[in-house]
């Protein structure tokens, strides 16, 4: 996989990518191991995953299970050992061209429309139950993952969002953890401040995060959230 095929140069300032979400978590863990001064978490996994250790391999990489010996930084080892690709070694492309513009770029405040939703989501108070609640800490907790996941904020260090490229992961979820989301944003546990100063911004944001939601689940991933200058 050429990482030019994945430059943020002209795409949106944020970018979904379908990644396998379980083995982004292993893969995070193995690089905190060795960024500790242990090579043995790392070297486990690529000898227990012959797929990710022939990915690397594919990828001019000659002692996969060898940490110290992968040139790559962090973010460039985590994005290709976990992102999903077609059978002509391209990122799988999730949800419409329209719609990754619309919730890629959004005319508020730092950009983020994922900020955006973290800022203004409520609990719906028609409902009279937790549920109500409950509904929108899941949100707001997975919202959180994607933007803050790999993160100063989580991870003690900003080593992922410099890397090669302009290589800059914000977070990922797993496939569950997408279903989950989307399922909770098309509930009617939430519901909007009424300081929202965009008449509908909520609205767009969580139908187009949601058919983005949508299109990842029919694939059965994850989902990387990366970030461009």
């Amino acid at each position: 996989m050429d990482l030019a095929q994945v430059d943020g140069g002209t795409t949106p300032f944020l970018t979904f990518d379908a990644c396998d979400g379980e083995q982004a978590q292993r893969v995070l863990s193995a690089l905190d191991a060795f960024k500790r001064g242990s090579e043995k978490k790392w070297t486990s996994l690529v000898n227990s995953n012959a797929a990710l250790g022939r990915r690397l391999t594919d990828q001019g990489i000659e002692q996969p299970s060898q940490r110290s010996e992968i040139p790559w930084d962090d973010p460039t080892l985590l994005f290709i050992s976990c992102v999903k690709l077609t059978p002509e070694g391209r990122p799988i492309p999730i949800g419409e061209p329209q719609i990754r513009e619309r919730i890629g770029r959004f005319p508020w405040g730092d950009g983020s429309a994922l900020n955006y939703m973290l800022e203004f989501i409520r609990p719906n108070h028609k409902k009279k139950s937790s549920s109500s609640v409950g509904g929108v800490v899941e949100i707001t907790e997975l919202l959180n993952e994607l933007m803050h996941g790999c993160g100063i904020e989580r991870q003690g260090n900003d080593r992922y969002s410099k890397g090669k490229a302009g290589m800059d992961i914000r977070g990922f979820i797993d496939a569950q953890q997408v279903r989950a989301l989307r399922m909770a944003l098309s509930g009617r546990a939430w519901s909007v401040s009424a300081e929202e100063p965009i008449d509908g911004g909520m609205r767009d944001v969580s139908r187009n995060l949601i058919a983005i939601l949508r299109a990842a689940e029919r694939r059965d991933v994850g989902l990387f959230l990366r970030s461009h200058a």
